[in-house]
């Protein structure tokens, strides 16, 4: 068997990611091997974080491995495997770990993986998510529409700027509240060549012994040359109470190494706390592996503010 080491295109690996229905975070990865049939990949991030809050320094650092294969069964339909763990300093975490298979469509692909997937939100607040640090304020996903485990999980995209996602998740214990199953299903249509981008998504979950929520996103893009403008509704059902935000937010790409972002965001349930923050940050982009950033987030509702300074490498 023949070792080839390569360097994956940029543009290749995040189609492949789109296609395999995870978020890695990283443009980068090297092939480990590549044959006739099979590949295997490697890729992440080291990530230095520091945020300063009421003038208490905490090290939020962190590094994602991801490691993707993919096997050619048939002259359209492969088999995928992808595993990806987040470390920290005292703790880690499986983002990933799933296995199915991948589909060639005309014009498209399609992919059906069971185990610890993403969920289907992220199509619609991927919209407004946007920002190196902060941000994101209604986009909160539920546990079943972010990423979980004893997921059936299937997404199609194709070349007209189409994405449609499903899971479902069973449960995961029988005590009062595990989680206890959920679905979402979302979708998302570039509009042509306008610039505009629609997606509208529904997730519901449930625990053990407890009330189910439920939540409604739809979110709508516009990309202008070097400026994006992104804004999301959401309305949420959680422990009987029913909320209702919005996340709005710009970013300008100043020239081919800055990019500025400005976002404000906000959540209100029936006769509980509020969430309201404004934030911004800046980002350079030094290559296409190393990146360093500085952002702000103001807590209007606690009169609240957090600063912090990155340093990221992705490889």
């Amino acid at each position: 068997m023949m070792i080839e080491v390569i360097l994956i295109n940029s543009k290749k690996l995040a189609l492949g990611m789109l296609c395999l229905a995870t978020v890695s975070g990283t443009v980068n990865a090297a092939s480990l091997y590549k044959t006739d049939d099979s590949k295997l990949n490697i890729g992440g991030r080291v990530e230095a974080r520091a945020e300063n809050n009421d003038h208490n320094i905490s090290d939020l650092s962190r590094t994602r491995l991801k490691i993707s294969s993919e096997t050619k069964l048939t002259e359209t339909i492969s088999g995928i495997g992808v595993f990806e763990q987040e470390f920290k300093a005292k703790s880690e975490k499986t983002r990933h770990l799933y296995v199915g298979i991948k589909a060639a469509l005309d014009n498209g692909y399609a992919t059906l993986v069971y185990g610890k997937t993403d969920g289907s939100m992220s199509v619609v607040t991927d919209i407004t998510d946007i920002q190196a640090a902060y941000g994101a304020v209604a986009a909160d996903k539920f546990k079943v529409g972010k990423r979980v485990a004893n997921s059936l999980a299937t997404t199609y995209t194709n070349d007209f700027g189409t994405t449609l996602s499903a899971n479902y998740a069973g449960a995961e214990g029988t005590s009062k509240g595990d989680f206890d199953g959920g679905f979402s299903i979302a979708g998302a249509q570039a509009i042509g060549d306008s610039g505009f981008t629609t997606a509208i998504g529904y997730a519901k979950q449930a625990k053990v012994q407890q009330q189910s929520k439920q939540q409604f996103d739809i979110g709508l893009g516009y990309q202008l040359d070097k400026l994006y403008l992104g804004t999301l509704y959401t309305r949420q059902k959680v422990k009987g109470k029913t909320g209702n935000g919005y996340d709005v937010v710009a970013a300008y790409k100043i020239n081919s190494r800055y990019k500025a972002t400005i976002g404000f965001g906000e959540l209100n349930f029936d006769q509980a706390d509020d969430t309201r923050a404004v934030n911004a940050d800046i980002t350079a982009r030094w290559n296409s592996q190393f990146r360093t950033y500085a952002a702000i987030n103001f807590d209007t509702v606690h009169n609240d503010i957090q600063q912090m300074i990155g340093i990221r490498y992705d490889f």
